[in-house]
């Protein structure tokens, strides 16, 4: 069979190569991304593997031979799975290979916020020396930890603020009572959420129902004018809003790991708003979680067309 590698952010597709060839695959790596790039790259292929290129339903339409298509990451909102499914395209991804690495920088990231390290970094470098400088700090143990999503990794998170002495609260309709217990956490609604919480992690997957669903409602919701971090998707919050959150201190700081965009030019209105600091969509980074997510997203390849389809991380599976 013939893959092809779309597109990676890592600079060396060595290991995804080597296991695809050793399967007996042929495999060619390109980097591109917009539909037309991607039906040319894909026009004789069997598979495919992807971090960002887009899978519209052109191009599902375009490729009549393409199997299945292999995501490097957990979420597939580069794919429409929709579409997928129409034109019996198998999807699978990588659903756990850096769950604890976006944890711990979701917890790294509400700490740092809590005892302003990085405005105090940022004073130091600039020969400020000067304790006093900083926001109003509270003591993080008896704080209160307000978790948007609580899946595998705010679970996780909600572990670690424990270890600090936070009170956890968490808002997921989905999540039944018996693991909210299990994490400690407590479920509430999104209104007492934001009336409680000094602290305020996001972290839902992005799909058609949680596009920008944080919200004015819920910044406006916020009374205690908490830190705010994001390490989901950028498209989960409504940025426009989330400037203006931070502007008039709704939100007192915050830390971002993901934005709208993917590619920023840094004209975007988010880096003109106060308070906030960002890594690089860098949460899910380690070199454990880089090795595993390149050898799984080739070994989904590799046992779907060995018919081994018990060991593929389907997100979607044909009949």
């Amino acid at each position: 069979m013939k893959i092809v590698i779309l597109d990676h952010s890592h600079a060396d597709c060595s290991t995804e190569e080597g296991i695809l060839r050793n399967a007996g695959h042929t495999v060619d790596t390109v980097q591109v991304h917009e539909v037309k790039d991607v039906i040319e790259a894909l026009k004789d292929a069997d598979g495919a593997i992807a971090e960002y290129a887009l899978f519209t339903e052109e191009v599902f339409k375009a490729l009549p031979k393409l199997k299945i298509i292999s995501d490097y990451s957990m979420g597939v909102d580069n794919i429409d799975v929709d579409a997928a499914k129409k034109y019996h395209v198998a999807v699978a991804n990588n659903p756990d290979y850096c769950f604890d690495e976006v944890a711990e920088h979701g917890m790294t990231m509400i700490a740092a916020l809590l005892r302003n390290i990085v405005g105090y970094a940022e004073d130091v470098h600039n020969h400020i020396w000067d304790w006093s400088k900083a926001p109003k700090l509270k003591r993080i143990k008896g704080l209160t930890l307000g978790l948007i999503g609580c899946g595998q990794i705010p679970r996780r998170v909600a572990k670690m603020a424990h270890g600090f002495g936070m009170n956890v609260i968490g808002y997921d309709p989905f999540l039944p009572k018996e693991l909210a217990d299990k994490a400690g956490i407590e479920l509430v609604s999104m209104e007492e959420l934001g009336a409680r919480a000094d602290a305020v992690l996001s972290h839902v997957p992005l799909s058609k129902n949680t596009r920008g669903m944080i919200n004015k409602t819920v910044f406006d919701s916020f009374k205690k004018q908490p830190v705010f971090v994001n390490t989901s998707r950028g498209a989960t919050i409504d940025e426009h809003e989330l400037y203006c959150a931070l502007k008039d201190g709704r939100i007192s700081r915050a830390g971002l790991d993901v934005i709208i965009s993917e590619n920023p030019d840094f004209t975007e209105e988010i880096f003109s708003a106060p308070n906030v600091f960002f890594t690089p969509h860098a949460a899910f980074y380690s070199e454990n979680a880089m090795v595993q997510a390149n050898v799984t997203a080739a070994e989904n390849i590799v046992y779907f067309f060995e018919g081994q389809h018990d060991k593929v991380r389907f997100v979607y599976k044909p009949e």
